[in-house]
């Protein structure tokens, strides 16, 4: 993969938390679910280095994974797994994969 700028990769950790923020309350509550935490959340799960390839290829036990971490991190119940997805698609549309330089 390209060497991703600084500020892109801030860019993208951003927007891939702010619209998992907005998918996955409720359950997650709402005040709690910043950008930042929920990309925390999601780290954990896939790694620092978060790719929008990564995101379009997560299988059920990632999605699956990552509904239970938010449940985890939050102390709340989890989010669907269609939640997830919906906060997938959020984040590749405004990130697509490629966009960082990723490659399926």
């Amino acid at each position: 993969m390209a060497k991703i700028s600084k500020q892109k990769r801030q860019d993208f950790e951003q927007a891939l938390g702010e619209c998992f923020g907005e998918h996955v309350s409720p359950p997650v509550p709402f005040e709690d679910a910043s950008a930042h935490e929920c990309c925390e959340v999601i780290c954990t799960v896939l790694g620092d280095d978060v790719t929008p390839t990564d995101l379009a290829a997560l299988t059920k036990a990632q999605v699956d994974a990552l509904a239970e971490e938010f449940a985890d991190f939050f102390d709340c119940d989890a989010p669907t797994a269609k939640q997830i997805k919906e906060a997938i698609a959020a984040t590749l549309k405004r990130w697509p994969v490629g966009s960082l330089g990723d490659k399926l």
